[in-house]
């Protein structure tokens, strides 16, 4: 597996405009309630809610993250991902203390004062959480160097370097958080504006079609960009 860090031609993207996510207030549309509340008696809750995005074109890498306190005193932490329209549902059993939205780095946050308390039918709704002041759009396309192989890639986009393992080794990228991309095409990222060291993991699974193992791939990481700097390409060699 070669890991590569490769910076190609960097042009000014765009304007940013906005405000850190350092100290975001929950914007939640909702009815004033109680902090959400449970017992271990409780049959599971349905957690759902709404981001509204900037333009169109799905999640663009954006996730919700969940903290749960199960009945044992443990935390746990699930990712959720919207689907193309900014919606999400997920049966979650304990606890929720805290709900936070990542678009590289966090953007929006709900604290345990802040959430409702589930309904009588066991629905734990969020609302609509309105992003669309808070997120840049930057596209990139990703493509093969004159003479490389195409196919299709995963991508993610990390603020800071990408994590290692003890070994050094980078994260894969195989899983349905990271959807795959026809080399040759655009990608669209939702970002804070005034971004600074994005880095991106791009991987190529080893055998190329239904029998693709990208555990085993060439991994690539570029970077690091500003927002206000951003590539217009990604060339994997």
């Amino acid at each position: 597996m070669r890991y590569l860090f490769a910076a190609v031609p960097i042009l000014a993207y765009m304007a940013l405009l906005g405000c850190t996510a350092e100290s975001v207030s929950p914007i939640t549309t909702r009815d004033e309630a109680s902090p959400a509340t449970a017992t271990s008696s409780q049959a599971a809750t349905l957690l759902v809610g709404h981001l509204l995005l900037p333009g169109e074109g799905g999640r663009r890498g954006v996730e919700l993250h969940v903290w749960i306190a199960a009945p044992e005193g443990e935390e746990r932490q699930l990712w959720i991902l919207p689907d193309a329209d900014g919606r999400f549902e997920r049966d979650i059993s304990g606890v929720l203390t805290r709900a936070s939205v990542f678009a590289g780095s966090e953007v929006h946050r709900i604290d345990a004062a802040d959430l409702m308390s589930a309904d009588s039918s066991g629905l734990l709704d969020l609302g609509v959480i309105d992003l669309r002041e808070r997120l840049v759009a930057h596209r990139v396309r990703m493509r093969a160097a004159d003479g490389a192989q195409g196919g299709v890639v995963r991508a993610g986009l990390w603020i800071g370097p990408p994590h290692t393992g003890p070994q050094g080794e980078l994260p894969s990228l195989g899983s349905v958080q990271f959807p795959p991309i026809v080399l040759g095409s655009e990608v669209e990222w939702l970002l804070p504006p005034d971004t600074s060291a994005v880095y991106f993991l791009v991987e190529r699974p080893e055998n190329p079609g239904h029998t693709a193992n990208w555990r085993s791939g060439e991994q690539y990481v570029f970077g690091p960009y500003a927002s206000s700097a951003f590539p217009l390409e990604l060339v994997l060699d």
